[in-house]
């Protein structure tokens, strides 16, 4: 692994996984939500979960692209040893969705109550919480019980990337 940036690294279930880096159009899809966000709680942009093994999966700690809280923010030079309220991973090209999914789980696990996975290629957004995972796209509106006066669809979201 030398020649490898260790703040790109992640460790999914035990196992060091390269974070890829984002390409344009992953990078400013990643950070619309923000902007819809900031309103409700804090956010930051790939902060690093360190989440301890358990009896079913190894250690992890996965970067997602932005981590959103509704309470206080964490210390400045502390790793995301809590849950956020909502974590959002975007597909990168050369992720399957099976990989995303994995990450999904293991953020769940965690404790993290909403996590939304966008895919670029099919324009769509997976809602996954609390035992349910919904697959939005078109006007479906983007929904959480962690923000529940959010106002976006996922078509919007999609158009803002574009005239960006």
């Amino acid at each position: 692994m030398s020649g490898l940036d260790e703040g790109r690294l992640e460790l999914i279930d035990g196992e060091v996984v390269e974070k890829v880096s984002p390409r344009w159009g992953h990078a400013r899809i990643a950070l619309l939500p923000v902007q819809h966000l900031d309103a409700f709680g804090v956010l930051s942009v790939e902060p690093r979960a360190v989440i301890p093994e358990t009896a079913a999966r190894g250690p992890s700690a996965p970067i997602p692209d932005v981590a959103f809280y509704t309470s206080a923010p964490l210390a400045r030079d502390e790793w995301t040893s809590r849950p956020p309220g909502i974590a959002i991973k975007v597909l990168s090209p050369s992720q399957s969705r099976t990989e995303m999914r994995a990450k999904v789980d293991i953020y769940l696990s965690f404790g993290v109550h909403s996590v939304w996975f966008v895919d670029m290629e099919r324009e769509s957004v997976d809602i996954c919480e609390e035992g349910a995972r919904v697959t939005l796209s078109g006007d479906a509106p983007i929904h959480s019980s962690v923000v529940p006066g959010l106002s976006l669809t996922v078509e919007a979201l999609f158009a803002e990337a574009d005239r960006q």
